[in-house]
């Protein structure tokens, strides 16, 4: 939710980019810097599709370096899809420094990940001067997060749907291709499956968009207010 990789296209008939507000420029120097100076730092581990990590566990505080794989975030609390996420990425250091067990990273595809004791790598970060790279990483979180709540909280349910439709057509094609639609956005959202189902057949009525056996064909053009 890769994060930020799936921004950049726009809707051409009418001049809307299609989610710069949700997908926010990731900070790859810092990432790629903090992971380079933390791996080999902890083990290597490998992980299977459907597993759920938790930065805090019963063996303590873990931060992840993944180089590459397939993520969703997850609220802990009633599993709501949060993002979804591709390529390389940092888990857990917000968790670590301000534990609350509010969320988990659920692992879509197989990967291998360096796992590194929370203390070890902050000791390094220090050492190494790289609490400016964790500050920029917080900071697109913090604007990622910020930007989700302004499309979902306290609007209509159209524009909870109409937001997660051109969310979703900036994914990759392959990703649209194994995703039902409806469940994308109930994931999502948590509306009420017959409210996503209704909007929907109105839209495809009006060819505001292309739905196939579930599947997102196109967004051709999405008004504003429903």
């Amino acid at each position: 939710m890769k994060i930020g990789q799936f921004m950049g296209s726009t809707n051409k008939k009418d001049g809307e980019s299609l989610n710069p507000p949700l997908y926010l420029i990731r900070p790859v120097t810092d990432i790629v810097a903090l992971r380079k100076a933390l791996s080999g730092s902890g083990i290597k581990q490998s992980f299977l599709a459907e597993d759920i990590i938790n930065a805090i566990g019963e063996e303590g505080k873990h931060l992840y370096l993944f180089e590459g794989g397939e993520y969703t975030f997850l609220r802990s609390s009633d599993g709501l899809v949060i993002s979804s996420a591709r390529g390389e990425l940092i888990y857990g250091i917000a968790e670590c420094i301000r534990p609350r067990g509010g969320w988990s990273l659920r692992i879509e595809e197989p990967c291998d990940c360096w796992v590194v004791p929370a203390e070890k790598a902050f000791e390094i970060i220090t050492q190494k001067q790289l609490w400016e790279s964790v500050a920029n990483i917080f900071a697109w979180y913090l604007q990622i997060f910020t930007s989700r709540e302004e499309h979902l909280v306290g609007v209509p349910a159209y524009v909870m749907i109409r937001t997660k439709l051109l969310e979703l057509q900036a994914q990759p094609e392959d990703f649209r291709r194994d995703m039902n639609v409806a469940d994308y956005i109930q994931q999502r959202t948590q509306l009420a499956r017959s409210t996503i189902m209704a909007i929907l057949g109105e839209l495809r009525r009006g060819d505001y968009i292309e739905i196939k056996r579930g599947r997102l064909v196109a967004v051709n053009h999405l008004p504003k207010e429903y």
